[in-house]
Parts: C-alpha cells; sequence; structure tokens
C-alpha cells in the first residue's frame, strides 16, 4: 500500500515562518519581548557593576526596571535605622505633591513602608469602590503597585516601587528577577558606601598627617618666633638697643622658616599621581629639594621589576619628601642620596652626610620623633617596613623596604 503524500501547503510555508519556526526551535529564538527583558536586564547589571553616586545608581537602576515591568511609575527609598524612618531617594512618574507627602515616611508605614519593615514583597491591586483602606498611590490613579525590598545579608536596607495604571500581572518568573535585582541594587548600594567610608577615613588619615605636619613645623616656628618677640619687647622697655638688634636676625630667620614650611606643606600635600614614572617624579623632587636647601642630591635608580601600583608610587613618594623635609630642617648636610632597587622586592633608601643623632637620643628631639612617625604611618599603609640608621658625624639612612607579597601591580 502506497502511503498518503503530505500536503504540499504544509512544506512551503513563506520564508519570514520559516525563520520564526527556526527561532521558536533554537535555544536563541527568543520573542520581541524576552530580548527587551533581557536586554534590560543586561543594562541594569552593567549599571549596578559600576561606580555611581547612591542617588544616580538608584535612578537609573529605578528607569531601567521600569522599563522591564512596565510600570508607568516608581520610587526607591532607603531605611534610615537610627530614625526608623524610610527615605524616598528618588521617584518616576508621581506627582510632586506625593513626593512630599511621603519622602520621608515611619517604618512599617503604608505598603512601602511594610515591605520594609516584613521584608516581604507587597502586591496591591486597587479596585474601585473599595473604599476600606486608600493609598496615596491609589489617589493618583494607578491602578497596582508592588513593592520590593532591598535585602542585603539579610538585612533590608530600602524598598523599590513599581506603579502599574492598568493591572498588571507579574508571573512567577518575574517576580523572582525583580527580586534577584533588588538584592544587587543592595549590594551596590552597600558597595558605595563602604567606597565613601573608605575615602572619609583617607581624608582622615590625611588630615592627621597634616595635623602633625602643622605641629612639626609651623606651630614650632610661630612658638620660637612668640619667644623672641617677647625678647625684643623686654630689650626695648629696658632701652637696650643693642639686644633688640641681636633679636630681630633671629626673628627674620623665624619668619622665613615658616614660610618655607608652609610652601613645603603645600607641595606636599598638594602632589597628586597623573600616571607619571616614580622615576621621573623622585627627580622633579630631588630638583626642587636642591633648589630651596643648596644642598646636592643624586638618584640612583637600579633594577627593572615592574612598576609599584599608582597607590604605593604615591605614598613612596610621600615618604621621600618626608625624609627630605627632615634633612632640610634638622640634618645640616651638604649631599642626598636617592637609591631605588626595583626588583622582586622594592627597596628606597635616603642618605644624608649630615649630623646624625644616637638612637638613644632620638627621642628627645619631639620634630624629628613627628617626622619619623609620618613616614612610619605611610609605611604601614604600603605594606613596608620602614628603618633608620644615624651615625653622629657620619649622617643618616631612611630605608623602606616593600616585600614582593606586598607589591599592588600598576
Amino acid at each position: 500500500m502506497q502511503a498518503p503524500r503530505s500536503n504540499p501547503s504544509r512544506k512551503q510555508l513563506p520564508a519570514s515562518r520559516w525563520r520564526l519556526r527556526r527561532q521558536a526551535q533554537s535555544p536563541s529564538g527568543l520573542s520581541a519581548a524576552q530580548q527587551r527583558h533581557f536586554a534590560t536586564l543586561h543594562d541594569i547589571s552593567t549599571l549596578l557593576a559600576g561606580q555611581h553616586a547612591i542617588d544616580a545608581l538608584c535612578r537609573g537602576f529605578l528607569r531601567h526596571v521600569m522599563q522591564f515591568a512596565q510600570a508607568e511609575g516608581g520610587t526607591v527609598r532607603i531605611l534610615d535605622t537610627q530614625q526608623d524612618t524610610v527615605h524616598m531617594i528618588v521617584h518616576e512618574g508621581i506627582s510632586d505633591a506625593m513626593v512630599e507627602e511621603e519622602h520621608c515616611m515611619p517604618n512599617n508605614d503604608c505598603l512601602c513602608g511594610a515591605a520594609v519593615a516584613q521584608g516581604v514583597i507587597q502586591i496591591r491591586e486597587f479596585r474601585p469602590g473599595d473604599t476600606e483602606q486608600r493609598f496615596r498611590c491609589q489617589d493618583e490613579g494607578f491602578s497596582a503597585i508592588t513593592v520590593i525590598p532591598i535585602i542585603v545579608r539579610e538585612q533590608v536596607v530600602g524598598s523599590f516601587s513599581l506603579h502599574f495604571a492598568r493591572p498588571q500581572k507579574l508571573g512567577a518568573q518575574q517576580h523572582g528577577w525583580l527580586e534577584t535585582l533588588a538584592q544587587s541594587l543592595g549590594i551596590a548600594i552597600e558597595n558605595q558606601r563602604l567606597i565613601a567610608r573608605e575615602k572619609e577615613c583617607a581624608v582622615a588619615r590625611e588630615r592627621s598627617l597634616l595635623a602633625e605636619g602643622l605641629h612639626d613645623s609651623i606651630a614650632q616656628s610661630l612658638n620660637f618666633i612668640s619667644l623672641q618677640v617677647q625678647m625684643l619687647d623686654d630689650s626695648v622697655r629696658r632701652g637696650e638697643l643693642g639686644e633688640a638688634a641681636e633679636v630681630l636676625p633671629l626673628m627674620r630667620m623665624g619668619v622665613e622658616q615658616s614660610y618655607q614650611d608652609v610652601r613645603e606643606l603645600l607641595v606636599n600635600f598638594r602632589t597628586r599621581w597623573q600616571g607619571s614614572d616614580l622615576q621621573e617624579k623622585l627627580a622633579e623632587v630631588l630638583a626642587r629639594f636642591e633648589q630651596q636647601t643648596g644642598i646636592t642630591g643624586a638618584l640612583d635608580v637600579r633594577g627593572h621589576g615592574a612598576p609599584l601600583a599608582p597607590e604605593q608610587q604615591l605614598q613612596v613618594l610621600f615618604i621621600v619628601q618626608e625624609a627630605l623635609s627632615n634633612i632640610r630642617k634638622h640634618a645640616q648636610a651638604t649631599h642626598v642620596l636617592l637609591r631605588v632597587d626595583n626588583g622582586r622586592d622594592f627597596a628606597l633608601r635616603v642618605c644624608d652626610d649630615g649630623d646624625g643623632f644616637e638612637a638613644g637620643l632620638r627621642g628627645n628631639h619631639a620634630e624629628v620623633q613627628i617626622g619619623l612617625r609620618i613616614m612610619q604611618e605611610r609605611a604601614e599603609r604600603l605594606g613596608a617596613q620602614l628603618t633608620v640608621a644615624s651615625t653622629p658625624g657620619e649622617g643618616t639612612t631612611v630605608s623602606l623596604a616593600l616585600p614582593e607579597a606586598r607589591r599592588l601591580a600598576a
């Protein structure tokens, strides 16, 4: 028996329908809506992976999520644990009156606050004639709202809401995606807060170093000038003009010292790393030191190791500047050598031929002690070891040793 012939019309489909069938049968065959969803998810992931201010981060996130869920309005709110309130950080598609009324609300108030307090999704569809409980977004003309808590390490830090002009049925898969996106947003917010705290700590550390530098230089010089003014006043009262004439050069020297200290501090703390080579920067610092002090200097750089990371190079530069500052103020040196050995490990030495000092007497010189403490603190930031060797009449050597394990790649 002959098999029935197939219907030719079932084989000869239009080219466009053949393409749709192949896309549906292939793993990459996605509908237009699915492609939009995945494109939006990709955009959100890219946004959250970058560094942005928290309000800019939340604003971009909200716009993408509204597009993903086809919502007409939305908000992102952050929990203030100290005040137990929820603050509206960004908003889209809602009136100024609603923003004014709900920019700050008690925790657990309304649906957005409930999502934060309970840590669960809040879904509400507003029905006409439902007067049992009215919500502010209902008065705005929205027909439905979905509020997703933002959770980081099992702690609720806020929520985001999606407002719909028409009843919207989000499936279980979409709810799962929204919860995952909320967690990603929470992690991004937490990361930005950690970055901000790190910057605050860095600023505080720099202020501490600046304060110690001011005490080491300006305060000491001003105290010296104050004593000279008292001596000058006493000499003038007693009519001893000869004594007064001897005091004036000392006062002039104190003012000049303060001026030099201020200039040096401003130069040091304005230093920024802009991709320059460490050898080039050290040469600039040494040339400026020679010009200001008349002390000759030499730079000896050896080794072919990889460059340090910019933040480590900057700390090395600060240590060199502080070491040269101590030489200018205390060493009475005629020559300075900067020696860099950059191999697998990194080593730096700042040597002078000045007066030097006995190790046991170092603590008796407050200015020297403060300068060494500043260098020691910067070395600790690097993960390096700082040592000071000095012999009376034979100069001083400041050594910095950074092992390979603590080096950061540039």
